[in-house]
């Protein structure tokens, strides 16, 4: 496990990018870019494309830049934070956990209030409220809080177990934005027969949005969403699908997109040649960029490759370091093999 690589992890995590938001994180990964491909370009929502090569098909790896979050979407009186979800964050998530608002003024700390009727039964998420220590909506103002403003969790990145646990907010996805960067690397050094274009999409976390957009500017011929699974390792887990630590997730399918079989089939192929360990599932619920990326043109043959990750959606997110170093080793492998008459198989219908 290298220690340069936890602390670009955390680096990535740390970064605070709602949908609607990902400026931080465009700018922190354009710089990556940066020097590493031949051209970068963004779509006119903010999602980032960076290419490398000038001959033989387009293959897209993306993942999303944005994380779940809230907005404010009021002050009380008393001058205390009501806000609505911007993705899909589980309320379960939100209780006495710490938060950030970013206003104009600069960061202000929230913490989501546990109130006393919430005791009794499970509130809905817009009966909570954020607790940020003033007493009066003109004290809120004066720090800077106001309607409209972007709240997302507090960074508290850990390693646990024996380090190879990785604990943070956003795993969702920025860990599939870094999968598709360190591809890309891989790439340049080893060559490849095709134009391979990496980045990151934007608003995935409220409908996929930025993935039309995305598709759109690039016009890809294979891509490859890049993205976390719901892993249900734990007790109370159906044990059926993914578990940490055991390989990147191929996905067969998930509520927007059936994966292309003859992709599929490749992947599993080039996993087992080079000895990755890997994962086969079916998203129950959710669905990624991927199934935007399909509809691309007359159509474009996709594959999800997913890093497993337990307590998605909230502050406190768990992926396993080896899930994400062979998703790496798998992408580039299968990658290597796009070549014009491979990729042309994959629709020979």
């Amino acid at each position: 496990m290298n220690n340069d690589e936890i602390r670009f992890l955390q680096e990535i995590t740390d970064l605070k990018g709602t949908s609607g938001n990902e400026d931080t994180v465009r700018n922190y990964f354009r710089k990556k870019y940066e020097g590493l491909a031949d051209k970068i370009e963004t779509d006119g929502l903010g999602s980032l494309a960076a290419y490398l090569g000038d001959k033989g098909p387009k293959i897209m790896a993306v993942g999303h830049m944005d994380e779940v979050g809230f907005m404010v979407r009021s002050i009380t009186e008393d001058g205390f934070v009501k806000f609505s979800r911007c993705g899909f964050f589980f309320v379960t998530g939100t209780f006495c956990q710490h938060f950030v608002i970013n206003t104009d003024k600069g960061p202000v700390k929230a913490l989501c209030a546990l109130g006393q009727g919430h005791f009794e039964k499970m509130p809905e998420i817009n009966d909570l409220v954020m607790d940020i220590g003033c007493t009066s909506k003109q004290e809120a103002a004066e720090l800077g809080v106001k309607v409209g403003d972007f709240i997302v969790p507090e960074e508290h990145f850990r390693q646990m177990g024996d380090g190879k646990y990785l604990v943070n907010k956003a795993w969702d996805n920025r860990i599939g934005c870094a999968i598709a960067l360190r591809t890309m690397e891989n790439l340049k050094k080893d060559g490849h027969d095709n134009i391979f274009v990496a980045g990151g999409s934007v608003q995935e976390e409220v409908g996929t949005r930025g993935a039309v957009t995305l598709g759109n500017l690039v016009k890809p011929a294979v891509a490859f969403s890049i993205d976390i699974g719901t892993a249900d390792d734990m007790p109370g887990g159906a044990h059926e699908e993914c578990a940490l630590g055991k390989g990147p997730e191929l996905c067969f399918m998930d509520s927007m997109t059936i994966s292309n079989r003859r992709l599929m089939k490749l992947a599993i192929e080039t996993a087992e040649e080079n000895g990755i360990p890997y994962q086969t599932s079916l998203m129950k619920h959710g669905g990624t960029d991927a199934g935007e990326f399909q509809k691309v043109g007359s159509g474009v043959p996709v594959l999800l490759i997913n890093v497993p990750c337990r307590y998605p959606h909230t502050p406190t997110s768990m992926i396993h370091y080896d899930d994400y170093e062979n998703a790496v080793k798998l992408l580039t492998a299968l990658v290597k093999k796009l070549d014009q008459k491979t990729v042309d198989s994959l629709t020979a219908f």
